[in-house]
């Protein structure tokens, strides 16, 4: 997701943002962010409240958020943002899979390429660090080049690759409730054998990353602690089912080996 406040975002000319882009722009951002808590039930009135924003770009952004499947309506009751769970996690691996091979037919002039490269140095020069600060850093920096290479891509694929990204990064910010934090791997061997048309190369660190991500997320799965709902903890929680059932509800089966969540 674009972070406008990274120090790597590019400067925008002056001029007010229209009340719907901006609703939209913030409510993704909240319901991304997990600020927002999977499962939690919101309404209109209650959102505008919140973030200081009108009920019609309210209502307009929640349509589109929606569509991107992040929200969902409930008649009569308001909307609820979409839970995570174990078949959510499945379904973005399974999409990231199909989408981002597609990265590998992107050819980068010498200037993108540079510029690239040094989102990626300050990536790989925050690697080794623990702090807050660093992997927030890590992550915007991450996602602002896959940004720029889904940008290149254009069309249906960069907006599917997009929500796919959209959908990892709150997997990710759920899981942080949790303790557990991805750390995106380094993208240099990426954007190096896009620079130099190495298709093969290209595919090797794609799949890379996605195989690093399923990992992360299936142990973070099932090391869950029973105090975090995985359907969620926001207002209108709902209790939360122990044994079989539940296991089943909302948890993927383990892979006999390394490869789809199923």
């Amino acid at each position: 997701m674009y972070d406008p406040s990274s120090p790597f975002a590019q400067a925008r000319a002056p001029g007010a943002e229209p009340k719907a882009a901006f609703a939209l722009k913030r409510l993704r951002r909240a319901v991304i962010e997990c600020e927002l808590r999977p499962d939690a039930e919101c309404s209109e009135p209650e959102l505008a409240l919140r973030f200081g924003l009108g009920r019609a770009a309210v209502r307009t952004a929640l349509t589109t958020l929606a569509a991107e499947g992040l929200v969902a309506v409930e008649p009569r009751r308001g909307w609820r943002v979409a839970p995570v769970t174990g078949a959510l996690i499945g379904d973005v691996i399974r999409a990231r899979k199909v989408a981002e091979p597609g990265l590998i037919e992107i050819r980068l002039p010498p200037d993108a390429a540079a510029r690239l490269a040094a989102l990626t140095r300050m990536g790989t020069a925050l690697q080794g660090r623990e702090d807050h600060q660093a992997l927030v850093t890590l992550r915007s920096a991450d996602r602002q080049i896959l940004d720029q290479l889904a940008a290149r891509a254009g069309g249906l694929v960069g907006n599917w690759l997009d929500q796919a990204w959209n959908q990892a990064d709150r997997i990710a910010a759920f899981f942080d409730l949790a303790g557990r934090h991805h750390r995106p791997i380094g993208r240099e061997p990426l954007i190096a054998a896009l620079a130099a048309g190495d298709a093969e190369a290209a595919r090797r660190e794609i799949a890379a990353a996605i195989s690093a991500f399923q990992d992360f997320a299936t142990d973070a799965l099932f090391s869950l602690p029973s105090s975090l709902d995985v359907a969620g903890t926001g207002r209108g929680r709902r209790r939360r089912q122990t044994g079989p059932a539940a296991a089943h509800e909302t948890r993927p089966h383990r892979p006999s080996q390394q490869g789809d969540i199923t």
